[in-house]
């Protein structure tokens, strides 16, 4: 049986997660912190022998990995499939801002995974069942495909959240679980190649 490493890296911060502003497609680059927490990725790649990287095309994700990796010889592939939601017209909104325009109860829809929410989006933007869509796709291209044993993902938020529901082990709506810097430990093998099992939040 053969088995394969995968971790998904959150991006660095940026000032619009400091503000608290709903970030989905709008390319923010990163800030002071979020360089300095993907520097501190650097000998963590290293000593989990990281052999091909992936990443978002927005900045965020990009800048991050492009930190991250300054110690390992891999050429960053990019891939649009990974970008974050696009959360249409709610994009940079303060939360107090979204729950006056969109109501007091569309924070909870937005962030549920019930079946019955799904298909909830905010105006000209895209639903949570579109984006596990995507992500379902991306992430078992790349496992299937690679012919890498340990390969790290540069993503986003509500795309990690998204991939561990997915597969049926979805993790609360905790702020500091997907953090920004953070890196998850996920396991492909071909015994079940249709599934990624999530094992650890590694930092």
């Amino acid at each position: 049986m053969r088995f394969k490493n995968i971790y998904v890296i959150r991006h660095g911060e940026t000032d619009w997660n400091k503000n608290h502003r709903f970030q989905g497609r709008t390319d923010i680059k990163l800030n002071d912190l979020g360089r300095e927490q993907a520097a501190r990725l650097r000998p963590v790649l290293q000593q989990l022998q990281v052999e091909s990287v992936y990443s978002s095309p927005l900045l965020r994700a990009l800048e991050t990995a492009e930190i991250a990796t300054q110690d390992i010889r891999v050429t960053i592939q990019k891939d649009d499939r990974l970008q974050e939601t696009n959360i249409g017209d709610a994009e940079g909104l303060t939360m107090d801002e979204l729950l006056l325009k969109y109501g007091d109860d569309s924070l909870l829809k937005w962030r549920s995974y019930d079946e019955r929410l799904l298909d909830f989006s905010f105006p000209n933007g895209e639903s949570k069942r579109e984006m596990m869509f995507r992500v379902r796709q991306v992430f078992l291209d790349i496992a299937q495909n690679s012919n890498r044993n340990s390969i790290a993902i540069f993503a986003h938020g509500m795309v990690m959240r998204g991939l561990t529901y997915i597969f049926s082990e979805g993790k609360g709506w905790d702020l500091n679980f997907f953090a920004n810097g953070s890196v998850h430990h996920y396991v492909w093998s071909d015994e079940n190649s249709d599934r990624l099992i999530y094992k650890s939040k590694i930092v």
